[in-house]
């Protein structure tokens, strides 16, 4: 990579890296080296976003230890002088309750905004994730993100329910991995229609660790690229997350059908 892409200001609203919260950085130490990647490799702002289901958890306890982690974190980046803002967030795996939740103030959106990143089961059926898409965006000032939605096999065999999705005010959160190939060939090919049609939102890393699944954005940023402009990456990998953790509006390309409309519930 030269280093004008080195210099670039990438903006990553997805990461694991609040140690020992969930299954991603283990420790203070992996939390560190996983921040001075992103950093030194033109990130400069990051959204730490531990798994948080409340089928498993409580909402208070929750966000107490998240708060705990976040700010010892903060104070470690500080004094290592790793210049990297960090700002607060959740990967919301969805129940039933998310709505009441969202009210109580349980989950965190990303950095204080009305944007949520919602996760779903990838096995999902397409008619309860529009069901369940659909109970969110009823409520003022919440726009849903979903994560990595090329991973759901029933986006895998209909991309049409994300188009459709996207229209009715959803955007969507595309994994790095997905489109290096990480995730396979399934995941690879829904991502790339995804991009192709003009229905992801940004793409981020969904980092987990600095070995495997790490903040390293170059090799992401150098397939959107090639494919298809040095426009386009910056709008998902700069321009939209930036815009997310600031509240702004997002305005889409103009999304495209990829398939034929049929119905998908």
């Amino acid at each position: 990579m030269t280093k004008t892409e080195v210099q670039t200001k990438m903006t990553d609203i997805h990461v694991h890296i609040l140690p020992g919260l969930d299954d991603g950085a283990p420790d203070i130490q992996e939390a560190i080296q996983m921040a001075r990647l992103a950093s030194e490799n033109g990130v400069h702002k990051m959204a730490a976003t531990p798994h948080a289901n409340r089928e498993l958890e409580g909402g208070k306890e929750m966000t107490g230890s998240f708060w705990k982690g976040f700010g010892e974190l903060k104070q470690e980046l500080a004094q290592q002088q790793i210049y990297l803002e960090l700002v607060p967030g959740m990967e919301i795996f969805f129940t039933e309750d998310l709505p009441q939740a969202i009210k109580a103030g349980e989950v965190l959106s990303l950095n204080h905004s009305r944007y949520y990143l919602v996760e779903f089961p990838f096995s999902i059926h397409p008619g309860r994730l529009w069901q369940n898409v659909q109970s969110l965006l009823q409520m003022p000032d919440v726009i849903p993100v979903i994560a990595h939605p090329e991973r759901y096999s029933c986006v895998q065999k209909d991309p049409e329910l994300i188009y459709e999705l996207v229209m009715d005010g959803v955007l969507t959160q595309i994994n790095k991995g997905s489109i290096t190939g990480k995730f396979g060939k399934k995941v690879y090919r829904a991502a790339m229609q995804l991009l192709e049609h003009n229905l992801a939102g940004c793409v981020a890393s969904d980092a987990h660790s600095a070995t495997v699944r790490t903040p390293y954005l170059l090799d992401a940023r150098a397939i959107l690229e090639k494919y298809y402009s040095r426009e386009y990456a910056e709008l998902l990998l700069e321009e939209n997350p930036e815009k997310i953790l600031q509240n702004e509006e997002i305005v889409m390309r103009a999304a495209a059908r990829p398939v034929p409309k049929r119905s998908f519930w």
